[in-house]
């Protein structure tokens, strides 16, 4: 009688172990499936076309926001190349990759939102103050899709002549549009980093990165 019961107590012991064991492993199966999910879609968050037209990427808005520089009319005797302000985003894997090394990685994705300056009045003070949306620009590091382009940086614009609509799809334009300026003026790898104290910040700055100064 006590070996039966001696025996009906390991097998339900080696059951319940067999019962943990494959949970364990199920949710540690889940669990990576959804991270190597999650970082496929980190890390290829725009498409192209079979045109090579870049597909508007969408929902950058909460992606890591690095700074928004300004050079108006007022202080450019009226005539400023950019007089609206470029409220400028990068994808949140590039981020992680330039927090860690430094380095702008192949894939980097970087939108530029331009907005109108808006009221010059606040109840604060006199200053500049954002407005509508008039514009969207992006820049994609891709050595397969611009092996010979200086850094292997495409730029892209996708506004339309009206400046208050958007196209879906846009072809890289020509060199000397954007990199002619961006070459020989950004402070690192075509990315004008002396304008964005984020990414100076941050630089190959790991989880310090995350705050503070």
């Amino acid at each position: 009688m006590y070996n039966k019961i001696s025996n009906q107590t390991s097998w339900i012991r080696a059951f319940s172990l067999l019962i943990a064991t494959a949970s364990i492993s199920g949710a540690f199966f889940l669990s990576q499936h959804s991270a190597a999910r999650e970082v496929s879609d980190t890390d290829k968050p725009i498409k192209f076309d079979k045109y090579g037209h870049l597909v508007r990427p969408t929902g950058y808005r909460e992606w890591i926001f690095i700074g928004a520089p300004l050079t108006p009319n007022d202080m450019n005797n009226g005539k400023a190349a950019f007089p609206e302000f470029h409220n400028v985003y990068i994808d949140p894997a590039s981020w992680e990759h330039w927090k860690s090394h430094g380095t702008f990685r192949d894939g980097t994705v970087v939108m530029k939102e331009l907005v109108s300056v808006g009221s010059k009045t606040s109840f604060s003070g006199n200053g500049y103050f954002e407005g509508e949306y008039i514009g969207l620009e992006a820049m994609v590091k891709s050595k397969e899709k611009f092996p010979n382009n200086p850094g292997n940086w495409g730029f892209f614009r996708f506004t339309n002549e009206d400046y208050q609509s958007l196209k879906t799809k846009a072809s890289a334009l020509p060199n000397e549009s954007c990199a002619s300026c961006h070459s020989p003026n950004a402070k690192h790898d075509l990315v004008f980093t002396q304008h964005y104290p984020v990414l100076r910040a941050g630089k190959a700055k790991g989880q310090a990165a995350t705050g503070g100064y």
